[in-house]
């Protein structure tokens, strides 16, 4: 039997939680995504999401595809950490309201470059990935 409250579960989880309102404000983060990225509740929390996301790009394409409600699988994301870049593969789907985009679900696992980079080579970016690719070597010099 399960007897945990859900907000204890979802808090104390073992992968990166974020919540991003439908105006790109980061509304909720648990532990580990706080853990992993190294910013207090303050520093994270309240803040626009292109903030901490480095490709403008890929901000762009994420942010479309969850307003047309698609849910991302796997998708790749540069991550800017409190210390360093972060290589983040995200799973997100949107909290709708009778087809009103209310917030996102964010989960997020953190990857080695390598594992990043396999990952940003097999996505599809659907008719954008010349232009991603351009920025990520930009960002990578």
């Amino acid at each position: 039997m399960f007897t945990e409250q859900p907000e204890d579960f979802i808090y104390n989880s073992s992968i990166g939680i974020h919540v991003v309102s439908a105006e790109g404000i980061i509304v909720y983060a648990n532990e580990c995504e706080l853990e992993v990225l190294g910013y207090t509740k303050d520093e994270y929390i309240g803040h626009h999401v292109s903030e901490f996301q480095q490709d403008k790009c890929c901000l762009s394409d994420m942010m479309a595809r969850l307003g047309r409600m698609e849910k991302l699988k796997n998708y790749p994301a540069k991550v800017q950490g409190k210390e360093e870049l972060k290589y983040i593969i995200y799973n997100s789907s949107v909290y709708e309201e009778n087809g009103e985009f209310k917030h996102t679900r964010c989960y997020g696992t953190e990857v080695i470059k390598t594992i990043y980079d396999a990952f940003f080579k097999h996505f599809d970016f659907s008719g954008s990935a010349d232009k991603l690719l351009t920025d990520n070597k930009r960002l990578d010099n």
